[in-house]
Order: C-alpha cells, then structure tokens, then sequence
C-alpha cells in the first residue's frame, strides 16, 4: 500500500522546467515519520537509471515555527551554544521532512533510501529568532554531473513574512548509473594564493552519533544508524551525517552572537566512519570568513572542505 500525499491544494506555479510546468503542493501538516520512512522503505527496489530531468515538484509548508525545544536539542549535538542563537544549519532540519516526502514521491526516479548528501550551500539572509512562524518551500531542481553516479539538487527556500530569509541548495548522489547535468559547484577559488590551513580542533566522535543526529534532525537514513543496514548500502560501518560535520564545523567557528547573515559552502569529500577522531582546519579570510577542512587524525584524508563568511548585527 503506497501512502499517498496528503495535498490540501495542488497548483500549477511559474516555475517551470523545460516544457513541464511546475506541480506545487501546500502541506498544512506532516505525514509520521514511521510512514515517511515506510514509503522510502517501499521505494527501495526502483531500479531507474539516468533521467532527463526530476519530476518539476515543489512543497510547501506556510507556517511553521522554530521550536525552541528542537533547536536546543539539534544545537547540544552540534556543539552550538545558546548565545549563538538559531544555529545556521537549523533551517535544513525544519526541511528535511519534504525534501524526504519529494524523494518518496511515486514519481521520483530513485529509491531514497542510499542516497548520498554530496554537498550543501546555505544563505542566511535575516537574523532568525525561536518562536518565529516560517514558510517553507523545497523543489525538485537541476541534475549535476558526479563521477560516481547521478547527482542532483533540492532547493530550499524559507520566508518569513514573505520576505527570504534563509535558502539552501542541496546535492544528493544515486551512486552507480551515468549521469548528466550541469557541473558541481564548489567552495569559491580566491584570487590569490589563499593561506595556509592550520590545525584548530581535535574531535572524538562515539559511535552512536549517527543515531543522535538522527533524533535530533529526523534523518533517519540507514547508512547513518546500524551497521549491517550500512553494509547493504555499500559502506563498511556506519557514516557520520554530513549535515553534522558541517554543522559541528560552523559552531566552532561562529563567534559568540546570533548572526545578521552567513554564506556557507560545504563539499562532503570522504564518509567518516564511526567511531573516528577527526580533525578541523582553517584558514582566516577576513574577520569575519574562514575557509576550513575537516580530515581525519593524521591530517590526511580530506572529509569535508567548505567556506563560512558571515555578518555581525
């Protein structure tokens, strides 16, 4: 039995994608998360290779509010601190929930249970403060090129009081079919020579972390949780959510004080296999941007590699 979308309004939207016009959705409340990942559990044999284009699907939730209880949860496995305020990846957890219902939708072309999250840009364009209502939007976007499968993008948008306050792109990989698409975008290249990365952090990361992240976020993705479902989707043990290393990442560089905007880029180059210790790395832009890496003990294998620029109020 497949679970249907629970539309209340279905709408043809301008955005479009090449002749198809986009299909919007308005979603008053969420389906459980038991039959969110039922479904994702049922589309585990969709076997479809390459596609032109995704099926043109946007979500849309117009009102929800930042939990205070949720954020502090999210903030305590992040490392974030209070006087941070809304950490700057939190808008990806009040997300994630459509781009899983845009990934289980019986139009989708691949299964999503085994995708892989390959990279993440985030643009915080307004202070974000507990207790605000938000309108959250995720659509289906473009195909990127991958040397190990198929990629593709989700954009998030989030509004409040309909003005942008917050957007993300995220790429996701199906592993092992040819692809096509636009290239990968990745962290900016300076002008110059940039600076030398020095070490700055030493973490130890349990090996029940991918099951933390996963009640604090609602990603339950099975490479992240156990280690023989990790072993059905090719990984030797379980993985460490990318969206926590660079979360964890961003809380020890953010100063101390909520942020007026921030630009984040965030290439995922290598899984983290739990238990670990990893490394963070960086290198001072200005006063206010640092490009970092995060690698493993000895410095040597490159997990993550991003940029982080931000405004002070």
């Amino acid at each position: 039995m497949t679970m249907g979308m629970p539309p209340l309004s279905n709408s043809p939207s301008g955005s479009s994608s090449g002749s198809t016009r986009m299909r919007t959705v308005i979603l008053d409340s969420l389906p459980p998360p038991a039959k969110l990942y039922g479904r994702a559990l049922q589309g585990i044999f969709k076997r479809a290779d390459a596609v032109e284009q995704l099926p043109p699907l946007r979500l849309v939730r117009p009102s929800v509010a930042l939990d205070p209880e949720l954020i502090g949860r999210y903030a305590r496995v992040c490392g974030f601190i209070p006087e941070q305020g809304v950490p700057v990846t939190f808008p990806h957890v009040m997300a994630f929930p459509l781009h899983l219902m845009l990934l289980t939708d019986p139009a989708f072309p691949w299964p999503a249970m085994g995708l892989v999250h390959v990279s993440n840009s985030v643009r915080l364009r307004r202070t974000l403060h507990s207790g605000q209502a938000l309108r959250i939007e995720v659509e289906s976007g473009d195909l990127v090129t991958h040397d190990k499968g198929q990629a593709f993008t989700l954009h998030t948008r989030i509004y409040r009081g309909g003005e942008a306050v917050w957007d993300a792109d995220s790429v996701y990989l199906k592993r092992g079919i040819t692809g096509q698409g636009r290239g990968l975008a990745s962290v900016p290249q300076a002008d110059t020579t940039p600076p030398a990365l020095v070490r700055e952090a030493r973490w130890q990361l349990p090996a029940q972390l991918g099951r933390d992240y996963a009640k604090a976020s609602g990603d339950f993705n099975p490479i992240h949780l156990h280690a023989l479902l990790a072993k059905a989707f090719g990984f030797r043990r379980v993985i460490a959510h990318g969206m926590w290393t660079l979360g964890r990442t961003l809380a020890a560089l953010q100063p101390s004080k909520p942020l007026e905007a921030a630009n984040v880029q965030g290439d995922f180059k290598s899984p983290i296999f739990l238990p670990a210790e990893t490394t963070l790395w960086t290198a001072a832009l200005s006063t206010t941007g640092r490009d970092f890496e995060v690698r493993d003990l000895a410095g040597e294998r490159l997990h993550l590699r991003g940029r982080f620029e931000w405004e002070l109020p």
